[in-house]
């Protein structure tokens, strides 16, 4: 299993091109920059990197089909794979930040991701769209006859079944969200189910996740960045931490959010009103967190999904990237070959 890094989003391009290198150098096998509306552009900010590294994988995650026509994003991807000489990837997914932005709803959520993947593998791989008639977009005439590099590779942000199963016919890979191990299993075998109606000039499948790594020298700041960061795993949604959690707790928390919103925004940490035991249940359930003498431990989580089917594993870096990255590639990346 491959091990990537996803970084926070207000790095700037000479920080990620610093982080990029030192991440190729301790073996990571990508680094996704995340396309949050609130930051740089994600493509240009890879163009430096791009141009500085020789092996890592550059990814952007996550990108609407509200926020970017699906043809568009292409130009752009290609052109980021052109000054990386083929190691440019991209993540499309449902979300709705942009939306909210530009105050249009969300509708048919599978169906958008679904054509946006279609007219992105055609015009990435085949280099052109002559006449794509689709439920929500249209496109004729379109041409990148000048892209010469070995295609980007498209994933799509799958949390649920249909998401899964579109994606598994349609993309070269999924990033599944937040995903504990049990939940990882699941949708690998709908992967596995699915996989019989891919048509095989789509070519390989690769299956990843988005998995919050808190781990550091010092234990209780480890633990005060996963408390913060809690309600971003997920939203912290009934599908993931039924998996671990009594049904009892697990309702507690849908109906007590605030708190960890509030530790969010205020950047503390400190999760008000909620029992201690919940929250301990929480970061211990969804996140690797912890100091490093718990490193068997570290491993062993990661492991799991392993274990479950994953490909790739993609680990979210919060503070002090620097610190984290030489860690992973000691202790991870080659526990996990």
């Amino acid at each position: 299993m491959d091990i990537d890094i996803i970084l926070e989003p207000d790095v700037t391009p000479d920080q990620l091109t610093e982080l990029g290198l030192l991440a190729e150098s301790c073996g990571i096998n990508r680094i996704w920059v995340q396309n949050y509306a609130a930051a740089r552009d994600a493509f240009l900010s890879l163009v430096p990197l791009a141009l500085a590294s020789t092996r890592i994988k550059l990814g952007i995650m996550v990108v609407s089909p509200w926020e970017m026509h699906p043809l568009k994003m292409a130009n752009a991807l290609l052109t980021l794979n052109e000054y990386s000489k083929g190691r440019a990837s991209l993540c499309v997914g449902g979300g709705a930040e942009w939306n909210g932005i530009m105050c249009i709803p969300v509708e048919r959520r599978v169906r958008a991701v679904r054509e946006t993947t279609e007219l992105l593998k055609a015009a990435c791989g085949e280099h052109k769209v002559t006449n794509y008639q689709g439920e929500m977009y249209k496109a004729s005439r379109f041409s990148a006859e000048w892209a010469k590099d070995t295609p980007p590779l498209i994933f799509t942000g799958a949390g649920q079944e249909q998401m899964i199963r579109m994606s598994t016919k349609k993309a070269d890979g999924i990033v599944l969200s937040d995903a504990v191990p049990a939940f990882a299993a699941q949708a690998m075998g709908f992967v596995r189910e699915t996989l019989p109606e891919r048509d095989a000039s789509v070519g390989p499948f690769i299956a990843s996740n988005f998995w919050a790594w808190h781990v550091k020298a010092d234990r209780e700041a480890a633990l005060k960045e996963a408390r913060r960061e809690l309600i971003i795993r997920s939203w912290l949604g009934m599908h993931h931490i039924h998996t671990f959690m009594n049904e009892e707790d697990s309702w507690y928390v849908q109906k007590n959010k605030q708190p960890f919103i509030n530790a969010y925004r205020d950047r503390s940490g400190d999760i008000k009103g909620v029992p201690q035991r919940i929250i301990d249940e929480l970061i211990e359930g969804i996140t690797t967190s912890g100091d490093l003498t718990e490193m068997d431990k570290h491993i062993a989580r990661i492991g799991e999904f392993k274990a479950a089917g994953l490909d790739e594993l993609a680990l979210r870096l919060h503070d002090d990237p620097a610190d984290a990255i030489p860690v992973i590639g000691e202790h991870i990346v080659p526990a996990m070959r």
